[in-house]
């Protein structure tokens, strides 16, 4: 292979003389260590770039954020998972083990569905947030919830079993940070079956030229004989 041709640089004064680089680095980082000094005596959240001071100061969480998972219930405080395994299917990352129950009689009041999870773990340590468990299920069960403080001291308590799951959901309603439910995706209507009358006509009209153009050789070839 053909070696690239080797082109020389000529550096100018400025900067062959690389203190003058180190002196303008310095002045900014100066700069930003005044106004930082400046911002720790204001009162009340410091604001970008300053540090914030947790965990005395929070941010606000994004509706948006994904956060620790939770199993929903409804109004009647009834669980709205039926372990149906959607969420386990979509999981990228197959950290959801999911077992589906039967409802007996007189758990009407416990469960929304004729049937629940009977089991459910989600291993927080394979999972990586994307957000797809919760768009895969039917019933708007299972949310990402706003909690962010995930850490735990062994890999046991990393594993949230169904005990663990509903105690993120009444954490965060008691603290008024549960998400709206999501609007339902409009689907447009399939398109309404010919009927068979229309058919038919359609199939005479196509075929009416033909037998018109059959009439009139066979009219033809009469008078012809008849000749």
């Amino acid at each position: 292979m053909p070696r690239r041709p080797v082109v020389k640089k000529e550096y100018t004064l400025g900067e062959r003389v690389y203190l003058v680089e180190i002196a303008k680095g310095l002045g900014l980082t100066w700069k930003h260590f005044v106004f930082n000094i400046k911002a720790s005596f204001r009162k009340g959240p410091h604001t970008v770039p300053t540090c914030w001071q947790y965990p005395e100061d929070r941010r606000e969480i994004a509706p948006i954020f994904r956060g620790a998972h939770m199993l929903m219930l409804n109004n009647k405080a009834q669980e709205l998972c039926v372990g149906c395994g959607m969420c386990a299917k979509a999981c990228p990352a197959k950290c959801i083990t999911v077992k589906r129950g039967k409802r007996a009689e007189g758990e009407e009041a416990k469960y929304a569905g004729k049937t629940y999870s009977a089991s459910f773990q989600i291993d927080m340590l394979r999972c990586i947030f994307c957000g797809n468990c919760e768009s895969a299920c039917p019933k708007n069960a299972l949310v990402l919830g706003p909690g962010y403080e995930l850490a735990e001291y062994d890999m046991e308590s990393c594993i949230y079993d169904k005990k663990k799951l509903l105690a993120n959901y009444h954490q965060a309603k008691a603290e008024g940070k549960l998400k709206p439910p999501k609007k339902p995706v409009p689907v447009d209507a399939p398109p309404a079956p010919k009927k068979p009358a229309a058919k038919k006509a359609t199939a005479a009209a196509k075929t009416a030229p033909k037998k018109a153009a059959g009439e009139a050789k066979t009219e033809k070839a009469e008078e012809k004989s008849a000749k």
